[in-house]
């Protein structure tokens, strides 16, 4: 995971939530030909969209493809106008942003942090017949809780019962072992919309490529048509198309993650870091020191959430890695941690 350094310092990253076992096989052999980086794009995505139904048991009619989850929700506001949007938060800043961009009066949910941010049955007494759109995002960034079939199929009913669209952001979901049991594709009704990310699934950061299934073609085609915005590139929808085709790469990934991510949580909780619950790719953890502050001055990056409402000073995330990434962060966080210690005596 090293890089070269920016002109902070930066050596290691621990802010990119992107699957770290990197690029399939066979999305790499097909980057490698450099013919494809001046072919013209597919605007429709036509293959891609092919590729990606049968992956997910859909019509092609059914899938929209967009360079990121945020460009697919914004072509799905804009697509769609809703009036009045459902959040939560914690939760990403961008959705709430691009519904107030485009007119909608939004309410936000606060998860309640004594439940570890958890998202339980309560969140459907805030969704009435005026609502129009409710977002939510299981794993939930940026605490990684996963949202139980059980809650989200109560959620997906209310919905339905008020003609609200349900868009469910699951771009870290496919890292999850035993995935498909958690998916909003689970529950019934023409409302629901699922975010897929194959950039973050397949270690594809720097290839935006993100696509989002509906269960009514009628509201796909309507967002498809929607909003102004650049076409995914050649090299992002042939990798993507690649990426499908290997079958062992995300149940290795769950697998892997599955125990770096104890690992890692085990580790920072014996050097007395306060760690969240998460089934995702990444932790959610306070200190009462600044922690990104300090970090970067040692070449590490890792995310602030001061800003975020409903969290505030003090919470950090980092992403899930391998074993001896992992190793480094802890060593770093420890070493700050006494170094601070001694200075207080």
């Amino acid at each position: 995971m090293s890089f070269s350094p920016n002109k902070r310092g930066i050596r290691y990253d621990y802010s990119s939530y992107s699957c770290p076992l990197g690029l399939p096989e066979s999305s790499a052999r097909v980057l490698a030909d450099t013919g494809i980086f001046t072919t013209e794009p597919d605007r429709n995505c036509t293959a891609l969209r092919k590729k990606i139904a049968a992956f997910e048991g859909v019509q092609p009619e059914n899938i929209v493809c967009g360079n990121s989850a945020a460009e697919l929700v914004y072509r799905t506001v804009v697509g769609l106008r809703p009036q009045k949007g459902l959040i939560c938060a914690p939760a990403n800043g961008e959705y709430k942003q691009i519904l107030l961009d485009n007119g909608c009066d939004v309410s936000e949910y606060l998860l309640p942090q004594e439940n570890n941010f958890a998202l339980t049955t309560e969140f459907v007494d805030y969704i009435d017949r005026d609502t129009d759109m409710v977002i939510v995002c299981s794993p939930n960034y940026p605490t990684g809780e996963l949202i139980t079939p059980y809650t989200l199929g109560i959620i997906a009913e209310r919905c339905r019962d008020n003609n609200t669209i349900l868009v469910c952001d699951e771009r870290y979901l496919q890292l999850v072992r035993n995935s498909g049991r958690f998916s909003a594709k689970k529950c019934a009704g023409p409302h629901i919309i699922v975010l897929r990310s194959v950039s973050d699934s397949f270690g594809m950061a720097g290839i935006g490529l993100s696509y989002a299934v509906f269960a009514a073609e009628k509201i796909a085609g309507i967002v498809s048509a929607a909003g102004h915005t650049p076409p995914v590139s050649t090299p992002a929808q042939l990798a993507g198309a690649a990426a499908l085709d290997d079958e062992v790469y995300l149940k290795r990934a769950g697998r892997i993650l599955t125990d770096e991510r104890r690992f890692l949580s085990e580790q920072l909780t014996r050097i007395g870091i306060m760690v969240y619950p998460s089934q995702a790719n990444f932790l959610l953890f306070r200190c009462e020191l600044p922690l990104d502050e300090l970090l970067a001055k040692r070449g590490i990056r890792i995310r602030s959430f001061a800003e975020m409402n409903g969290l505030g000073q003090g919470y950090f995330g980092a992403a899930v890695r391998r074993r001896a990434d992992s190793k480094r962060l802890v060593a770093e966080i420890e070493h700050i941690l006494r170094v601070r210690e001694y200075m207080s005596l």
